[in-house]
């Protein structure tokens, strides 16, 4: 799909809103059908985990469809290039793998994807699963990474987002009543089997000066 093929998709909208890491796209779908005004483009590497969702989202509207979403294969630190500043809003929530990486660690490639994505002054949201952490054993893919809290967040990612085009604006735990709101599959399964998941919430906005 090029440029202008997306400009037509887009022109009914009033706003377009990213979620990156969207691992089956139930996410993605319930804030298409939740917001009809809003087009949502969903993000992911894995085409294969997207293929349900993208079967129902392409029904008639009478049987679960949505114009308003589009799923896409892609990185997190490589999204399309068409995409590059439309979204007003970009959601990350409980990534995993390298985009878990490069936010806890803040690394550039991540960063600057994620930020790519959006429109000067959109926000950034971005949910992790903190419960990784409190394991007795550690999983093996985030053995590497820090376990990151509001003040661990707020001391260590400030310079990279920054370095990114991003303000990060703020770090805190979501209350149970907000972990309960998300939609997505596995924001769902924490929920039913924890008393109150730790999910570590963070919000950044995108620089609205020269280089946005």
């Amino acid at each position: 799909m090029g440029a202008g093929e997306l400009d037509a998709l887009l022109a009914p909208y009033d706003r377009v809103a990213a979620d990156v890491g969207t691992g089956d796209g139930v996410h993605a779908y319930a804030c298409a059908k939740a917001n009809p005004e809003t087009f949502v483009v969903g993000i992911d590497t894995a085409a294969r985990n997207l293929a349900g969702t993208a079967r129902r989202a392409g029904r008639k509207p009478a049987r679960g469809g949505l114009p308003n979403l589009l799923l896409v294969q892609a990185a997190a630190e490589d999204p399309p290039p068409e995409l590059a500043g439309r979204a007003a809003e970009v959601f990350v929530v409980l990534p995993w793998g390298k985009l878990l990486d490069g936010i806890v660690l803040g690394q550039a490639d991540v960063l600057t994807g994620l930020a790519s994505l959006a429109a000067p002054g959109a926000v950034l949201r971005i949910t992790l699963n903190c419960e990784v952490w409190g394991d007795p054993t550690v999983p093996g893919d985030v053995a590497h990474l820090p376990e990151l809290t509001p003040e661990l967040a707020l001391a260590t990612l400030p310079e990279p987002f920054a370095a990114a085009g991003l303000t990060l604006t703020g770090a805190r735990m979501l209350t149970l009543d907000e972990v309960r709101a998300l939609r997505s599959t596995w924001s769902r399964r924490l929920a039913a089997s924890r008393e109150h998941p730790r999910f570590l919430f963070l919000e950044a906005t995108r620089s609205e000066g020269p280089g946005a």
